[in-house]
């Protein structure tokens, strides 16, 4: 594993982790992971950048601020899918998609359908262990589903060092 797939997943957990608890992904790491692109493509630069993965990005937050004017996507949601679409390409493009709905149904039906039961999880955990457990923002009563943590997973399955990245 490089240090470049390593800081690459490691920004994206953070986004998730952030995004879970605190439904809010910081631009730092946004920041980070488009730096962290620019670089390895000034080392190593791609075939056609343009094509394979500003185009894609561009298109995909094109249509993710859409998403976001309707109140449908949160901002951070839209920079973190564009920045891995960047990073992804359009040669993984179709497994991230792919990954991107399976994880989001997994996520539904986490943050959406079994919310209740998680939070009854966790009191259950945390009363014995003879303290409590906070509760995430993401699963508190009314709150939107986190969906950097689908973004991330995606990202991690088809990014760097798995089935594509930078080509």
């Amino acid at each position: 594993m490089t240090a470049v797939t390593m800081a690459y997943a490691a920004l994206f957990i953070a986004s998730a982790v952030t995004d879970v608890v605190d439904l809010r992904i910081p631009n730092i790491f946004v920041v980070a992971l488009v730096l962290l692109f620019v670089l390895v493509c000034a080392v190593e630069p791609p075939k056609s950048i343009f094509w394979m993965h500003v185009a894609p990005a561009a298109v995909v937050f094109a249509l993710a601020a859409g998403l976001f004017f309707f109140d449908k996507f949160g901002g951070g949601d839209v920079k973190l899918l564009t920045t891995a679409v960047l990073w992804v390409g359009l040669s993984s493009l179709g497994v991230f998609f792919i990954s991107l709905a399976v994880y989001g149904l997994i996520a539904h039906l986490v943050f959406a359908v079994f919310r209740t039961q998680v939070v009854a999880a966790l009191a259950w955990t945390g009363s014995h262990l003879g303290r409590a457990i906070p509760v995430p923002a993401s699963l508190q009563t009314g709150k939107s589903i986190p969906y950097g943590v689908v973004i991330a997973a995606a990202a991690l399955m088809a990014g760097p060092g798995v089935t594509g990245g930078i080509k």
